[in-house]
């Protein structure tokens, strides 16, 4: 399998994820501020591998902003964290990371 651009989406923390139980499948909600420390090293993390991926500097920030928000909108933390374990077996988890991925960059391509 090729591995997506996307794979910045994988869990900061896995300390953080051990200790996380099972989570609900996710569902539409209100958006979810996740705390500003893990926003910001996801937003590093998404940056970092974008610029490397050969998006520009500016590119890569207003892609993994969107991303960010996207995720927010659609999952709860414990829920974007679980996801992003899940992807790295489960290529349906991969394909809803991938998704959000794709609608951004899109986005910023008809900007």
């Amino acid at each position: 399998m090729i591995k997506p651009i996307w794979n910045f989406f994988i869990p900061l923390s896995l300390a953080t994820l051990t200790s996380l139980g099972a989570v609900a499948a996710p569902t539409k909600k209100a958006v979810t501020e996740y705390p500003p420390e893990y926003s910001q090293k996801y937003l590093q993390n998404c940056q970092k591998t974008s610029v490397k991926e050969g998006l520009e500097e500016i590119d890569a920030q207003k892609l993994c902003r969107c991303t960010l928000r996207e995720f927010q909108q659609k999952y709860t933390l414990a829920e974007f964290q679980q996801l992003n374990t899940s992807a790295e077996t489960d290529e349906n988890a991969s394909n809803e990371l991938i998704e959000v991925g794709q609608l951004c960059f899109e986005e910023l391509l008809y900007e």
